[in-house]
């Protein structure tokens, strides 16, 4: 085995035993990488967002939906190319825990995998 595998795989077992010793961490950090701001379920009971108080959520705040989709008009040679469209808003009735809070439609329409965003506030 060269070298250069030999590092990958090494790196790659490192990796594997950071995220299984701390599954805490790991969870937290896939929150706030890859699901923060995402609409993961649209029921009777509400519309639960990727969002809570570690993020800054509170009842009454009020969150532009955005949907993103792939924007055909032509690709740049390093890949795909997407927008962004407002296509709603949400209000916070309630924040569920530090990652997740419960809202409900204030216009337009939301659906699973559109993406809100808390707005920062500017000093």
């Amino acid at each position: 085995m060269n070298s250069k595998r030999m590092g990958m795989l090494l790196l790659l077992a490192m990796a594997v035993a950071a995220f299984s010793a701390a599954p805490a961490t790991a969870a937290s950090a896939y929150h706030k990488y890859l699901m923060k701001g995402s609409i993961i379920e649209v029921s009777n009971e509400g519309i639960y967002l990727c969002i809570g108080t570690e993020d800054g959520a509170e009842p009454g705040q009020v969150l532009d939906v955005m949907r993103i989709s792939r924007d055909t008009s032509g690709a740049p040679k390093g890949g795909a190319k997407f927008k962004r469209e407002k296509v709603g808003k949400v209000e916070i009735l309630e924040v569920v825990d530090e990652h997740f809070a419960r809202a409900k439609q204030v216009s337009g329409e939301a659906k699973v995998s559109d993406m809100v965003e808390l707005e920062t506030k500017r000093k």
